[in-house]
């Protein structure tokens, strides 16, 4: 596995990091604050959490992928990496719109 003592620290501050950001988003919509000012803290919850990922890949990529490779076991972790991407290349088809989102009053400023 590739989370040790030694990065294990590093990646649980940018996680943190992402909590931070989504609890502050969580605080804005009960405070139903600009829907503007909602997405800008969303965006910073995407950053850390992107930043959070690339993070764990290039841990992946530099630790388990080489053992697998060095293993001749290169198609299992190939697999396990396309997997991965088609995952998130799939769309959401999870939303909870309102049906009536149109006619609903959009922001508050």
């Amino acid at each position: 596995m590739a989370i040790t003592a030694a990065n294990k620290d590093k990646i649980k501050q940018r996680l943190a990091r992402a909590i931070g950001h989504l609890n502050a988003v969580y605080k804005m919509v009960d405070d139903e604050r600009y829907c503007i000012d909602v997405l800008n803290q969303l965006k910073a919850v995407q950053s850390a959490l992107d930043k959070s990922a690339e993070q764990m890949l290039r841990l992946h990529l530099n630790t388990c992928v080489v053992e697998a490779v060095q293993n001749n076991d290169s198609t299992r972790v190939m697999e396990e990496l396309w997997q991965l991407l088609r995952k998130g290349a799939e769309p959401g088809g999870d939303e909870d719109e309102p049906a009536d989102a149109q006619q609903q009053s959009c922001c508050k400023q």
